[in-house]
């Protein structure tokens, strides 16, 4: 049943936003905030506690096999699977926390994310990290295979 699942084909659709390494003009708008910011090696994913429990989450992977199939830039980050419980969204953690890792990150890697184009609270959020949205894929996966692939690229 689980080799079945991995290789049902599926849609996929997705902006991309990003900048690339050493970008000089990048700049947040995000506001500073007095979270604390730490970072997990073992997940790959910064965290933001308060009292204990995890606030915020976003993992970043060194890697990402659809992006490479469409041929972005190496070396990447990739931002992603980023979680903001209920009781502190709206307070500019998700763009802050974007921002602090463009800061790490940039230097040495093409940064990226990529997003439903139906998830609109999540595309402001990066757009206020001043992230560009630079492409939108289409393709079909089917296990490990992206056939298809339409690459529109924006300015």
């Amino acid at each position: 049943m689980k080799i079945l699942k991995k290789i049902k084909p599926h849609k996929v659709d997705l902006l991309v936003f990003g900048l690339k390494k050493g970008e000089s003009n990048y700049s947040a708008q995000a506001k500073d905030l007095a979270f604390q910011l730490s970072f997990d090696p073992k997940s790959h994913s910064y965290q933001i506690r308060e009292r204990g429990q995890i606030i915020h989450r976003s993992n970043i992977y060194f890697n990402s096999f659809l992006l490479r199939a469409f041929d972005f830039d190496q070396p990447m980050i990739t931002i992603g699977d980023c979680v903001t419980i209920d009781a502190y969204k709206g307070q500019g953690i998700y763009p802050w926390v974007i921002t602090e890792i463009v800061k790490e990150h940039l230097l040495k890697s093409h940064i990226y994310m990529l997003v439903s184009p139906q998830n609109i609270p999540s595309i402001k959020g990066i757009q206020k990290a001043g992230l560009r949205k630079l492409a939108r894929i289409r393709c079909l996966k089917i296990g490990p295979v992206y056939l298809g692939k339409k690459l529109e690229l924006f300015d």
